[in-house]
């Protein structure tokens, strides 16, 4: 028998080339044979995929450092990484939309149910206003609406979109974390930082979603504190901060955040209320 590969001499029950090493596969494919090649390959206790999300939860540090440094064999690549946990919450937040979007609304309940009285508030039932007061509730009434309709509609993006808002928020952190942490690592070296973390916290950010369908809504609220303590964390063990710096570290970072965020949520205004 040839090797199909370079075509050498091998024995009938050979299962490798001994001149190109590569397999002897001599069954056709099959639906089942791919399935379960990929479970093995990917989601295999020995895979790479298990041994880089151990290790980010145990020792970021190494990976990340390992990584920069040329060591890109022994774990999965960091956009890969992400893309499989952004790929997985895409068909779980998906498959159970009403309790994705039901279970961020719980999150910011009391916000959303005064904004919904302010949005269903009939003007012709107050009596004793005057025209001033009417032209403001009218505004507050026109701007609540808005609110909603926003709101409702960044969630339809997210379970639409999710994927690919996943690689704009890891560019966001990637550009917050080099603000951050100015010196001694690149922008592009802060994208594959930020993948590993980021990657990591999607599965934990699955897990907790399970857990408050399973249990109670409230428990999803919970992945925020862990996003950020991991964050803490991880930069702490890599740039090897004390506690204290890495509160102050995170306050920059926050203060980043909040500015961008601000300034998008104001455009966004602007943008809609131009189109109006």
């Amino acid at each position: 028998m040839n090797c199909k590969n370079c075509n050498h001499i091998i024995e009938n029950d050979a299962q490798f080339c001994d001149n190109c090493g590569g397999k002897i596969v001599v069954q056709r494919i099959t639906f089942k044979q791919l399935f379960l090649e990929f479970f093995i390959n990917v989601f295999g206790v020995d895979s790479k995929f298990f041994l880089t999300l151990r290790k980010i939860a145990t020792h970021p540090d190494e990976v990340i450092n390992e990584y920069l440094s040329g060591v890109r064999k022994r774990y999965v690549n960091p956009f890969a990484f992400l893309a499989v946990g952004a790929g997985l919450s895409l068909l779980v937040f998906n498959y159970f939309a009403d309790d994705f979007i039901a279970i961020n609304n719980s999150i910011q309940s009391n916000q959303i149910k005064e904004l919904k009285q302010k949005a269903e508030l009939d003007l012709s039932s107050l009596k004793n206003t005057d025209e001033k007061q009417l032209q403001k509730l009218q505004i507050e009434k026109n701007t609540a609406q808005i609110q909603l309709k926003l709101m409702d509609g960044w969630m339809q993006f997210i379970l639409r979109y999710y994927n690919l808002m996943t690689f704009i928020i890891l560019l966001i952190y990637a550009v917050l974390s080099k603000w951050t942490f100015r010196k001694p690592h690149n922008l592009g070296e802060h994208v594959v930082i930020n993948a590993f973390i980021y990657g990591f916290l999607t599965y934990i950010t699955l897990i907790f979603f399970m857990l408050a369908i399973a249990i109670h809504p409230t428990i999803y609220s919970y992945s925020i504190l862990i996003y950020v303590l991991f964050y803490m964390y991880a930069f702490g063990k890599f740039y090897k901060l004390s506690i204290g710096k890495s509160i102050l570290k995170l306050f920059r970072f926050l203060l980043g955040f909040i500015v961008l965020f601000v300034s998008l949520t104001i455009v966004g205004i602007v943008v809609v209320f131009a189109l109006k």
